[in-house]
Order: C-alpha cells, then structure tokens, then sequence
C-alpha cells in the first residue's frame, strides 16, 4: 500500500508543477501581448512624428505633392500594423489577430 500512496503523492507533485508551469506561460503570454500592442502604437506614434517632422523640413512649394504622400502614409502604416497581426478598426484597434484570422471591419478601412 505505501508503494500506491508514493505514486499518486509523485502524479500530485507533478500536477502541482505543471499548474505552476502553466500559470507561468499565460502571464508570459500576457505581458509579450501587452508588450506587442505597446509597440504597434509606439510604431504608429513614431511613424506620424516623423511625417510631421518631414512637413517641418520640407519646403511648402507644392501642395498637391505633400497632400498625396500624407494620404499614402498613414493607409501604408496601418496596412504594415495589419500585416504584423494587429486589428486597425475602430472596434477591436490594437487587439491580437488570432493566426489566420481576418477581420471584415480592418479589411473595409484598409481597401477603401
């Protein structure tokens, strides 16, 4: 009978290790999402401080230029958010695009 109790004492520690384990990994989980979603918007943030930048620089000598490559640039940077697995809608904006996954709402902002 002891030989019994010391196999199912191991299978407790065991699955007491493995719930630790497995605690571990989702709060590994959570923090590399927060951290992804923290650098998507630090990216966005940087991308449209430099277009600003560029406005400061660039010469005002044609209009019609500056307004057709600031119209390029935000559409490409949330084309690139999109592409690295992130929503750009304004419903679920920032949220983890599960692999595979497609979102109805980002696809109608991105393809206007």
């Amino acid at each position: 009978m002891p030989d019994k109790m010391s196999f199912f004492e191991h299978l407790s520690e065991l699955e007491e290790g493995l719930v630790a384990t497995l605690t571990q990994v989702s709060d590994i989980k959570s923090n590399y999402q927060k951290l992804l979603t923290e650098n998507t918007s630090l990216r966005l943030e940087n991308a449209r401080l430099r277009d600003r930048l560029a406005e400061f620089s660039e010469p005002h000598s044609s209009e019609n230029k500056n307004e057709k490559s600031t119209k390029k640039v935000p559409m490409s940077n949330l084309q690139e958010i999109y592409e690295d697995g992130f929503h750009v809608c304004r419903d679920f904006y920032g949220q983890r695009l599960e692999p595979g996954e497609t979102c109805l709402y980002c696809a109608e902002i991105l393809y206007r």
